[in-house]
């Protein structure tokens, strides 16, 4: 059985000013997204998969959810804070955590079913059913059966890019250089 010490190892002044900055890094990445309110494109699995890789579950989810907070609170532009896209944000998190943390090298297999879990539990189910909750439409099953098709469309669309970006960054030589560079222990 781990221990606390373990799966919430201490951190360094380099190893939490990274992570600052990665929190910083997918703040903005949140606030820049392109399409209508149910069909966001956004590119927050970028920092959410270094943080994974380099963090673990536990502290990813943590950052996650501080900064799902940050954005939807002191950020927001008018819009409601909804605590679903915040358990969201720790679920992609806790997924991201659990399947990249201490692996040096990650497999395209790794990557492409880690990123598909992501996409089908947190954006095509707890998304839409957050969507559909804040638009009040449970008693509408055509614009239910609509929302579902495009999100899962999206999805799959988006499945191959977000793999390709995830193996590119997360496997890139010189991001390698400073994971031991600052986690010795790697």
């Amino acid at each position: 059985m781990k221990t606390f010490k373990q799966s919430f190892p201490r951190l360094n002044a380099r190893q939490l000013a990274l992570m600052a900055l990665l929190a910083a890094l997918l703040i903005i990445l949140n606030r820049v997204q392109i399409g209508p309110d149910w069909l966001k494109i956004g590119f927050t699995f970028i920092p959410l998969g270094l943080l994974a890789k380099w963090y673990g579950p536990v502290w990813t989810t943590l950052v996650a959810i501080i900064c799902d907070l940050i954005s939807a609170t002191l950020l927001s532009a008018g819009q409601p804070f909804f605590l679903g896209f915040t358990l969201s944000a720790a679920v992609s998190a806790l997924i991201y955590g659990l399947a990249f943390y201490n692996h040096p090298h990650l497999s395209w297999a790794r990557i492409i079913i880690t990123t598909g879990l992501v996409l089908l539990i947190v954006n095509v189910f707890l998304n839409t059913i957050w969507v559909i909750t804040l638009q009040n439409a449970w008693n509408n099953e055509h614009m239910i059966m609509t929302m579902v098709t495009a999100r899962a469309m999206k999805q799959i669309i988006f499945w191959p890019i977000q793999s390709v970006l995830l193996y590119w960054i997360l496997n890139n030589q010189s991001l390698n250089r400073l994971q031991r560079e600052i986690f010795p222990q790697f």
